[in-house]
């Protein structure tokens, strides 16, 4: 997969705080990205950054933290589930923002699962099927490019919009 250099490596420029507040009202979803790891286990993580990207084929792309241990996975052609979270899934968000080890982040979770594919939260508004096609330096963070192969509108309802209070963080 391709990869722009990045400058993350350099010191970070002090943003001020009319700018961070600004660029924290661009709106976005929250999603839940459901992939098979290398040991064949069910991994996930909570995405907020995605965009559709192209029209043909049909593209999205998922800003993804630097550091996540994911990103290795995200080899080209790796298939995932992109799933569009709905309003009143603030559970779901809380679950794996932050996953700690001891709990199943599966617990009383509404699941469908086929051997050898990732799993389809059942609840959600809809779920991207995808396969992974580029990773792109940006600053901190990857930029996952993946293709969207199929979707399908699971249980409706809005999704949710998040805004954050500034562009400091998530």
């Amino acid at each position: 997969m391709s990869e722009n250099p990045s400058s993350s490596n350099s010191p970070r420029p002090v943003i001020k705080d009319e700018v961070a507040s600004a660029l924290g009202k661009i709106p976005s979803g929250l999603f839940v990205l459901s992939l098979i790891d290398a040991f064949g286990k069910d991994d996930f993580m909570l995405a907020s950054w995605v965009q559709q990207c192209s029209f043909f084929p049909l593209m999205v792309n998922i800003a993804i933290r630097s550091d996540r241990e994911l990103l290795s996975l995200m080899v080209q052609g790796k298939p995932f589930n992109l799933h569009i979270l709905k309003e009143g899934q603030n559970q779901m968000v809380g679950r794996f923002a932050k996953p700690r080890p001891s709990e199943d982040p599966l617990e009383g979770l509404n699941f469908q699962k086929e051997p050898g594919k990732p799993l389809v939260f059942i609840d959600t508004c809809s779920v991207l099927h995808c396969n992974a096609v580029s990773l792109l330096g940006a600053g901190d963070h990857k930029l996952l490019v993946a293709e969207v192969v199929s979707g399908t509108l699971l249980a409706g309802g809005d999704p949710i919009t998040h805004i954050r209070k500034n562009a400091r963080n998530y």
